[in-house]
């Protein structure tokens, strides 16, 4: 967390999109959240964090081996 307001200008820009999406397609605005938090979270871990959550346990090296 670098940047909180990067963070939190993100966090806002999602919250316009689900608040487009839900008038755009006549949803309920806590649906068109979910979806598109979903979606985000798909693409944020799909392309930016590419080595997962860099946890380096002895119980995820455990797991990996055995």
């Amino acid at each position: 967390m670098e940047n909180v307001w990067v963070l939190a200008a993100f966090w806002v820009g999602l919250a316009l999109v689900a608040t487009l999406f839900a008038i755009w397609f006549k949803i309920s605005t806590a649906l068109a959240e979910i979806v598109v938090g979903t979606v985000a979270q798909l693409i944020i871990g799909a392309f930016l964090v590419q080595g997962g959550i860099g946890c380096e346990d002895r119980v995820d090296q455990f797991s990996r081996w055995n």
